[in-house]
């Protein structure tokens, strides 16, 4: 019967998914007593980060910012991030066991907007829609070496031709002059420093603040204490400030917001970046980078811009800060995947701003994967001691359940390799259990009607019949079960997801392959 049974193909499908399921669980890290699954952040623990939105929006654009941040974050390496939609005016992203590092990384990923200018002698000549996103570093585009006791790093990428066409009009006899490359330069703005900040080429420093229209106004904190009615003289719409100067001097930030400049505003804005940001780096005597304006790098245009439709490349350097060798070499690949997810992830529609993190213990997480597990071998056991009940036949009792249990574990291999495995997942997966067992049951009461002396009905017809009324089911559940995926509720969305999963499953492998293990076990013939 094994022989026969083997020879069928919709039980070698079977045995086939099945085995590479088990390989996706449990053989990924070649260690087979781990399990090898991308699980959610209330199973392992991690961190939550919300995002405020400047203002509500509607349904098409949170979709284009949820992609947006998704894409980011996923080009930078994490993809077991979750980004989910919470209203119309926040959303939120949980990175499950996730370091230190790795979430200041991803903090300012997620501050930026995705705003890319080139300027030369204070004209804007390259912006973001000249870049090809799909021609950004590589294998050859990128790099990052020790050089004189310094780690520098470099990323190449690629404009279109009518960027190029416009950066040699613009550009025409600008050689020798740098080109301030920036990425989210703040507009119609103040900065304001304090007397630490280096200034080690003033000229330099304040060429790299012109912009023809919006050139942004350097204010010392100090020339706040003597002519507090001077800031406001710039008629500035957005004014940058340390971290440092919001507890140093309360005075200050409590003028601004007077003035109707708070974090959340949108006529006037008040923004708070880390003090480190706002020591500008030089290199050789000349301005490199300067983070509080979005400075990247400032490269000097060595020969005379082409003015020609031709696609040609660029690049974006610098030094990484760091108290050790192998923190620096770490510091300089992690600003490189950053600059890469900005540039190739597009521009979000809606300025943002990124909240405090908050962390999600793991120790809660475990337990709660243990009773998941758990819930699905209950569940597995109740389904059983009814079959028994109602068969009365343990032949057909353990090819039900055996189907049962081979159906959930490809759909945690689906979920925890392709997605994230959740706890609302895994509800889903405990609700298949149930479901899968209904449309089984229908199959070997439609193969029985034989046995009862019901009316002459050839199997091929029991068998029609049957999986007739399963794969209707299987539509109408799917259908019902969109609008919970589509909803953007983060509480259903995995519920959702398991559950459709769980359904093509079982009418494209497991209910099939049963079919011909019950119809082999009772000697049916089609």
């Amino acid at each position: 019967m094994i022989n026969r049974l083997l020879a069928k193909n919709n039980v070698k499908i079977l045995l086939v998914v099945f085995l590479i399921s088990l390989g996706l669980l449990f053989l990924r890290d070649l260690n087979p007593t781990t399990l090898d699954a991308n699980l959610g952040i209330e199973f392992v623990g991690g961190v939550r980060v919300p995002i405020s939105l400047e203002r509500s929006v509607d349904s098409d654009t949170m979709s284009l910012m949820v992609e947006t941040i998704k894409s980011r974050i996923n080009k930078f390496g994490l993809t077991q991030a979750v980004v989910r939609p919470l209203g119309d005016k926040e959303i939120i992203v949980e990175i499950p066991k996730a370091g230190s590092g790795a979430i200041e990384s991803i903090e300012r990923i997620l501050r930026e907007q995705g705003r890319f200018e080139a300027i030369v002698d204070s004209r804007e000549v390259l912006n973001g829609n000249d870049i090809i996103a799909s021609a950004i570093g590589g294998t050859t585009g990128e790099s990052v070496q020790q050089i004189n006791g310094q780690v520098q790093w470099s990323l190449v990428f690629s404009v279109t031709a009518d960027g190029q066409a416009k950066f040699g009009e613009l550009a025409s006899g600008k050689r020798g002059l740098p080109v301030y490359m920036f990425l989210d330069r703040p507009e119609f703005a103040v900065v304001i420093i304090d007397d630490s900040t280096s200034v080690f080429n003033q000229d330099d420093l304040l060429n790299s603040l012109k912009k023809q229209g919006d050139d942004i106004v350097l204010f010392n904190e100090k020339d706040f204490l003597l002519d507090k009615q001077k800031l406001l003289s710039f008629n500035k719409t957005q004014v940058v400030l340390s971290q440092d100067l919001k507890e140093s001097n309360p005075e200050l930030v409590s003028f601004l917001r007077s003035n109707g400049f708070n974090e959340t505003g949108t006529d006037k804005k008040l923004s708070f970046k880390p003090a480190e940001d706002f020591s500008p780096v030089f290199l050789g005597g000349s301005l490199s980078s300067w983070r509080a304006i979005g400075l990247q790098s400032a490269p000097t245009l060595q020969v005379e811009p082409l003015k020609q439709r031709i696609i040609t490349q660029y690049s974006i350097s610098g030094t990484s800060p760091g108290d050790t060798p192998e923190e620096q070499l770490q510091n300089g690949v992690n600003e490189i995947k950053e600059l890469k997810t900005v540039l190739s992830g597009g521009r979000l529609p809606v300025s943002t701003i990124v909240g405090s993190y908050y962390d999600v213990a793991p120790v809660l997480g475990r337990q709660f994967l243990v009773y998941s597990f758990l819930g699905i071998i209950a569940a597995i056991l109740a389904v059983a001691l009814v079959l028994a009940l109602r068969y009365q036949s343990i032949k057909l009792v353990i090819p039900i359940v055996l189907t049962n249990v081979i159906e959930v574990v490809i759909l945690l291999a689906l979920l925890g390799s392709f997605g994230t495995l959740e706890l609302s997942a895994m509800a889903g997966v405990i609700a298949l259990i149930g479901t899968g067992v209904d449309n089984q049951i229908l199959i070997t009461d439609e193969l029985l009607r034989k046995k009862q002396g019901e009316e002459e009905v050839s199997e091929k017809e029991k068998f029609k019949r049957a999986f007739y009324i399963v794969f209707a089911t299987a539509a109408i559940a799917i259908v019902s079960m969109m609008p919970l995926f589509l909803s953007g509720i983060v509480e259903v969305m995995g519920f959702a997801l398991a559950t459709i999963l769980g359904i093509i499953i079982g009418v494209g492998v497991t209910r099939p392959a049963y079919g011909a293990l019950v119809e082999e076990l009772y000697g049916f013939k089609k």
